[in-house]
């Protein structure tokens, strides 16, 4: 009874405004959360029907604050299914961290959207057996280390990778008539394979491509002998058991896997110890590039494709996003410090990745399906909504952002709404790169060829190559290194949304000038 008292008290509190409201409604969720799987009561459900129905009336960021809270608890059912109801990014760390029967992932699938359905197939690809199509879009639940089960084996994030890239190269030579690429290769050659190796660093598991060419090999050496070659970064991560991306590995020989091959892993550990259990991971073979001659690649040649591999990355990626909440939070018992700052990161990193992915669907989208005539924007009032939306981050980092207001209208051929995000995204990742106190110039002007838009290139920025600055790597190294990381990140999202919307970022030493049809 005093359970249930306490869970009164709080529903007959008054909310004032939306501040009290959000309180109120974060402190129901954690009452119901300690009432476990089997708490059931009138109060209890009426509690449940607050969470739901006021639940749209609380910020995103603090239902999610919430879910993280609770996640990893053993919860009722109601709850579980209130969260499966709500939007992925809320609801990953909980749906990631829940132990539930068939039957009862069945029920939270019943009222969970497409993105959720996808999320939970992904992490427990027996739930829906009943509908033998989802087991095509589950990936390998990550608590295991060794090779999928050859029965049924279920594509993993290097399996979307390789379907990208098969795509992409199918694309490229439906529009020349030519398979250079392929050329290159000795016949049947691979240019994907997954693998995996055990604590000692040698390869146990090899993936779409021979085994027998690899297993045994070691990436816990440099050399192995005169022709066989790991790049010195994949052996120091190794020793640091930290991530490496797109580190050069030869293989000598005459064979299909011979020649430079680019390998990316990331280290693993068992789910019940912690203990080191060695890397999993892929490798690419380098693609000549195109002839000099070639067009540049054209993003809106098929959009539903492109919407198509939005939606395909974004399962495993929230999915990673939810594993890294749950490390970082200890919401399944204590981590150590250095994996709960590395699991931030990826959070951090991840979600930038997320929105990046999000803008180009919405550009895809809208640019698609969109006329001709609607593809028409003033840039001027645009310039000052996103000026206006980003001053208050300004002002907190203590940067002042100075518009200058071009004398004649600047007509882009770009839908407005298209327009808006992409100069909110351009500003707010200059924000995030500059210096306390510094002043940054917007300004936009119409010219022979173009509409351009420019700001001010922070200070910490300007002596950055373009190349090194567009870097997408992850930002594991020092903290200045780590924010020119972060934010050329975010540059390279805002070139990839502009090249969708036919414009173009460029980088003149003194600013970032975006390029626009004219209208």
């Amino acid at each position: 009874m005093r359970f249930d008292d306490r869970l009164l008290t709080v529903l007959n509190q008054p909310a004032g405004d939306r501040h009290d409201a959000a309180v109120r409604w974060r402190q129901l969720v954690d009452l119901v959360a300690r009432a476990g799987p089997g708490g059931s009561s009138p109060v209890i459900a009426q509690a449940l029907d607050s969470i739901r129905s006021q639940a749209p009336n609380v910020d995103e960021n603090l239902r999610a604050a919430a879910a993280r809270a609770v996640a990893g608890r053993p919860l009722p059912v109601g709850l579980l299914e209130y969260f499966a109801s709500d939007q992925l990014n809320v609801a990953a760390p909980v749906l990631a961290a829940a132990t539930l029967e068939p039957a009862q992932w069945r029920t939270l699938l019943a009222v969970a959207d497409e993105e959720t359905r996808r999320f939970v197939e992904t992490l427990h690809p027996g739930v829906t057996s009943a509908a033998p199509a989802a087991a095509d879009e589950t990936v390998e639940q990550t608590r295991e280390l060794g090779p999928p089960p050859a029965s049924s084996p279920a594509p993993s994030l290097h399996d979307v990778v390789a379907r990208i890239e098969r795509r992409r190269r199918s694309r490229e030579v439906q529009r020349s008539g030519l398979a250079a690429t392929e050329a290159a290769m000795p016949m049947g050659s691979p240019s994907l394979f997954r693998w995996e190796c055990g604590p000692s660093g040698e390869i146990a598991w090899v993936d779409g491509a021979p085994r027998g060419a690899l297993i045994g090999r070691t990436i816990a050496r440099v050399q192995e002998d005169d022709a066989d070659r790991v790049d010195e970064e994949v052996v120091r991560a190794f020793g640091m058991r930290a991530p490496f991306r797109d580190r050069e590995m030869k293989l000598s020989g005459k064979g299909l896997l011979a020649g430079q091959w680019k390998i990316s892993g990331i280290p693993a550990f068992e789910p019940t110890d912690g203990r080191f259990a060695g890397y999993r991971g892929v490798a690419l073979r380098e693609i000549p590039p195109a002839g000099s001659g070639e067009a540049p690649p054209d993003f809106l040649a098929d959009p539903d494709s492109l919407r198509e591999l939005v939606h395909e990355i974004k399962t495993p990626l929230t999915a990673i996003i939810g594993f890294a909440e749950i490390i970082e939070g200890q919401y399944l018992g204590p981590a150590d410090h250095r994996y709960r700052l590395r699991a931030g990161e990826i959070v951090s990193q991840a979600r930038l990745l997320l929105r990046g992915i999000d803008d180009l669907d919405f550009a895809a989208k809208i640019h698609s399906s969109a006329d001709i005539a609607d593809r028409r924007a003033d840039l001027a009032p645009l310039l000052e909504q996103a000026a206006a939306s980003l001053r208050e981050r300004a002002s907190e980092r203590d940067v002042q952002i100075e518009l200058v207001r071009p004398v004649t209208n600047v007509i882009a051929a770009i839908q407005p709404e298209l327009a808006e995000r992409l100069l909110v995204r351009l500003v707010g990742a200059v924000v995030e790169g500059a210096e306390r106190g510094e002043r940054l110039h917007l300004a936009a002007e119409q010219t022979a060829a173009h509409c351009r838009v420019s700001i001010t290139r922070p200070a910490a920025l300007r002596n950055i190559p373009e190349a090194q600055l567009f870097e997408a790597g992850p930002p594991f190294g020092e903290e200045q290194q780590s924010q020119a990381l972060s934010v050329g990140f975010a540059l390279r999202l805002v070139r990839g949304l502009a090249r969708v919307a036919g414009a173009d970022l460029v980088l003149p030493a003194a600013d970032f000038t975006l390029l626009l049809p004219r209208a």
